[in-house]
């Protein structure tokens, strides 16, 4: 399962580059880009949970 989520961030970040290539910098309005950020952050959000999944798992089977 740790493999999972490690390959899940990996996707995520590969998704946070490309939302990034595609936001128009010349008009960084929310009106204009709105799609864009909110991949960015659905992705940032899904980094930081298969990472405190990663730590809960890994402090789990230490016991």
């Amino acid at each position: 399962m740790r493999k999972f989520r490690i390959g899940l961030i990996i996707s995520a970040v590969v998704v946070i580059v490309v939302q990034l290539g595609v936001v128009e910098y010349s008009d960084l309005s929310w009106s204009v880009n709105a799609g864009s950020y909110w991949g960015i952050i659905s992705m940032i959000l899904l980094i930081i949970s298969m990472i405190y999944s990663n730590r809960y798992e890994k402090k789990n089977q230490t016991k």
